[in-house]
């Protein structure tokens, strides 16, 4: 009988290194596989960002960039489904002497008590699809973007119209559509730090 102990516990110590390499094998596949996972996630995300948008350019690059106290200011986000789409709006400053100023009957010319800012991202089947929708609108809407932006994506256009910034990065197009100043065009250099900030994560 202690001659069968012996022996047991003889093979259990002989089994005890190869359990500890099996379970350092799985661990080290596990690992392996969730890193892959994570690889293949941002590269997704970063493909397409659809339900996504808001974390493109988020509440803490809002609030950095803008100066942002989210519950005095009242930050909110807003997104759509199914698209790279983020709205958001926080209130300006003054916001309440802009809304009485707003219900005078003198008031000559509205003023937004509200800044908003909506970041989207239009994925196209190529660089190629890309590069022509670029160009098109380049060509036939200069009407409306009618200003070409240096030193963003691969080309950038603005249009004061419509406060919007078009960056064109590999297969996607960024929108930024910016209504923070109250002179349209003052809107172009936030819209371009606003760029910058999601232009790394794409």
């Amino acid at each position: 009988m202690l001659r069968f102990s012996i022996a047991t516990a003889f093979a259990v110590l002989l089994l005890l290194p190869s359990c500890n390499q099996e379970a350092k094998k799985q661990a080290a596949a596990a690992a392996a596989r969730a890193a892959q996972d994570s690889v293949h996630w941002a590269t997704y995300r970063a493909d397409n960002w659809k339900n996504h948008g808001c974390e493109l350019v988020s509440d803490d690059d809002v609030t950095a960039l803008f100066g942002v106290d989210r519950q005095r200011d009242v930050l909110n986000s807003r997104t759509l489904p199914d698209q790279a789409f983020c709205l958001r709006t926080w209130n300006k400053p003054d916001w309440k002497e802009r809304e009485n100023a707003n219900e005078k009957e003198t008031a000559t010319a509205y003023l937004d008590p509200q800044n908003s800012l909506i970041v989207q991202v239009f994925a196209y089947p190529s660089d190629e699809h890309a590069r022509q929708q670029f160009e098109s609108l380049k060509r036939d809407r200069r009407d409306t973007y009618d200003e070409d932006v240096q030193g963003l994506g691969e080309g950038a256009l603005w249009s004061t119209t419509t406060v919007t910034l078009l960056v064109k990065k590999g297969h996607s197009m960024l929108s930024i559509a910016l209504n923070h100043k109250d002179m349209p065009h003052d809107n172009l250099e936030k819209a371009k730090e606003v760029a910058v900030v999601a232009l790394k994560k794409m």
